[in-house]
């Protein structure tokens, strides 16, 4: 390869409401070493452009958003990046079995496109086990990490008026794993302090810039580990949940919209503000979709049918996400519940850990409240991901770990 990498970075850009795709899009785009050509696969007229100058690039890279919620938009291009001369990097996003992106078929996809290089969220372990069946690509473990380009702070935490808040999507029951829906009614209710300024939502969702603001708003959030505790390569569990899901709905009557229906590429274009009130009108009526039956599913019922007898990987399977290194840019102070964090953050140095029964929850909110305390902690955690926690950072291991293969 020469001095400066020739570049292909394919993208799909469908919503602006995760703000890590943009985070890992603008990392590539400045890094110093690379000569970045950056198409979206998500435009018509991309898959033309792309056919005349594949083997141009030394190094193709497919980010999250080309498979984290579905293989629409990268399906039609598998020809032409098998007619690449460079090595091949595949992020993989959400890598947890759901039933609008099948694990198996992700996998299915990295072997047709013979990867050379699959950069996974997760543990190397557990990396390693779920592309075991990918022979052509060496498996890499590539967290999340801080841009501090935009997640940074502007707002002195004392002046902050929200004491816990945040925005995320509710798990699923298709899970087995009621984490962070736990997590997050607890603090919602916030019995334990009634003083506290809460402020949680799992329906509203924020571009990266209102992200930012909102942190910037908060003197502490809380969160878990991204993924489940179960995780299976063949999703045979949620092949058998949707499939016991859908006879009950289909017995009510009605009309089922399913999620791998032609019409999910449609709704995947639609701006946000047409999807929210479509969203209400398919949720309960006479037509329904899929996915929005999954998000009211009762976990209670699902965990004791599919996952109360299911043993559990031999591996951790979670692994820290954007958010958390969100939150430590903007120096928002952490409460997350005890896990791993890919081995990066340490309870009570990076963050206020939490036991997954809260029966520690008191001595927990005792350290919150002390203003001390939490500055300590937001800022170890801000300097253990500036001096190694940055895309920066994995960018550059990226680019060791392909030349040491080149």
């Amino acid at each position: 390869m020469r001095d400066r990498w020739s570049t292909l970075v394919l993208y799909a850009q469908y919503t602006n409401r995760l703000s890590y795709y943009d985070d890992w899009l603008d990392a590539f785009r400045a890094d110093p070493a690379l000569d970045v050509t950056a198409i979206n696969i998500a435009a018509r007229d991309s898959r033309a452009a792309l056919a005349r100058r594949i083997k141009d690039f030394d190094l193709v890279v497919l980010l999250h958003s080309t498979n984290a919620d579905t293989l629409t938009y990268i399906e039609p291009f598998r020809d032409v990046l098998l007619a690449r001369r460079g090595k091949l990097v595949a992020f993989v996003g959400n890598e947890l079995n759901t039933p609008g992106s099948p694990l198996a078929a992700r996998i299915a996809h990295l072997k047709a496109i013979r990867a050379d290089f699959i950069a996974t969220q997760l543990l190397p372990e557990a990396g390693e086990w779920l592309y075991a069946e990918v022979e052509s690509a060496r498996v890499i473990s590539v967290p999340h990490a801080l841009n501090p380009a935009v997640f940074r702070s502007t707002t002195p935490a004392a002046t902050r008026p929200i004491d816990i808040g945040t925005r995320s999507a509710r798990y699923i029951a298709y899970l087995g794993d009621d984490d962070r829906n736990r997590l997050f009614a607890l603090f919602e209710a916030h019995r334990f302090d009634s003083t506290l300024t809460v402020d949680i939502s799992t329906a509203e969702r924020l571009d990266r810039a209102g992200w930012c603001a909102f942190l910037n708003r908060c003197k502490g959030t809380i969160a878990n580990e991204a993924g489940s505790f179960f995780l299976e390569r063949d999703d045979r569990t949620m092949d058998a949940i949707r499939a016991y899901v859908l006879a009950k709905e289909r017995a009510r009557g009605g009309v089922v919209i399913a999620n791998d229906s032609p019409l999910r590429r449609f709704g995947h274009r639609l701006p946000w503000f047409v999807k929210e009130p479509l969203r209400r009108l398919l949720r309960g009526g006479f037509v329904r979709h899929e996915m929005l039956i999954n998000e009211d599913l009762a976990f209670d019922e699902i965990y004791e049918r599919f996952y109360r007898d299911r043993p559990r990987p031999p591996f951790h399977a979670k692994a820290i996400s954007s958010r958390h290194f969100d939150a430590i840019g903007t120096l928002t102070c952490q409460i997350l519940l005890e896990g791993r964090y890919n081995d990066i953050l340490i309870p009570g140095v990076h963050y206020l850990a939490l036991k997954s029964d809260f029966s520690n929850v008191a001595d927990v909110m005792d350290e919150f409240r002390d203003p001390g305390r939490r500055q300590a902690v937001a800022t170890a955690a801000h300097e253990l991901a500036m001096a190694a926690h940055t895309h920066r950072h994995r960018i550059a291991m990226i680019r060791d770990r392909v030349s040491a293969t080149a």
